[in-house]
């Protein structure tokens, strides 16, 4: 098992350094994002950033997520860092994962680190106007930090709103927050027919886009 090198306090959760070089998978969401800026604080070693973009939603994610990271270079000061983009038609576990599992067999990354966190509660969730969710992501269920011994999820029992506190705590609403982007709008599905298409703001009717204002009163 890959060694703790120290824990950090961030807002009231737990985010362990492990030893390095370590992976950090951005997508340019608030999640991953204030995850690899926390990553670029307090980390001594050799970060390598993985971001996926996908032709189902123009490839914005992978804009936004080379914006946030040019940002926490600016922000941490720290450039010790690789940037890995890929692309695929539809991003999912089984066109991620075989991207980065390289890294971890070959010994390049000790721990790829996910910003994945919990659902809403549901009473909050239900009222949502787009009726799906991240099954992985169900509320109320205490997931494990360490996935296969290579994947840590420090935010998995934490909902967005403890993340819209470390942005706070941190005054990074402007500086980093406002650059971020959770939407997931799909112009292959019927949902957003009649809805314009965002770019590479937010379409403020996907269920992503809810959560993201429910958590911090605001899309941007």
């Amino acid at each position: 098992m890959t060694r703790v090198i120290k824990s950090i306090d961030v807002s009231g959760v737990n985010l362990d350094i492990y030893e390095g070089p370590i992976g950090v998978s951005c997508s340019g969401g608030a999640d991953s994002s204030i995850l690899l800026y926390n990553l670029m604080k307090h980390c001594e070693d050799k970060i390598y950033i993985f971001s996926t973009g996908n032709n189902q939603r123009s490839r914005h994610n992978v804009e936004v997520a080379t914006k946030v990271v040019e940002r926490c270079i600016q922000l941490t000061g720290n450039s010790n860092i690789e940037h890995h983009i890929s692309y695929c038609e539809v991003q999912s576990s089984e066109t991620l994962f075989p991207k980065l599992r390289p890294y971890i067999d070959n010994g390049v990354i000790k721990m790829l680190y996910t910003g994945i966190t919990e659902n809403p509660p549901t009473n909050i969730s239900d009222n949502f106007k787009l009726k799906i969710t991240e099954a992985k992501r169900n509320p109320g269920v205490i997931k494990p930090f360490i996935v296969n011994g290579v994947a840590y999820t420090p935010w998995t029992n934490v909902d967005k709103r403890s993340i819209a506190k470390m942005y706070n705590e941190e005054n990074l609403l402007e500086d980093l927050y406002s650059i971020t982007r959770s939407c997931e709008y799909d112009p292959t599905s019927d949902y957003f027919e009649k809805i314009e298409d965002p770019g590479l703001g937010h379409c403020g009717e996907c269920w992503w886009c809810e959560e993201r204002e429910w958590a911090f009163g605001r899309l941007i």
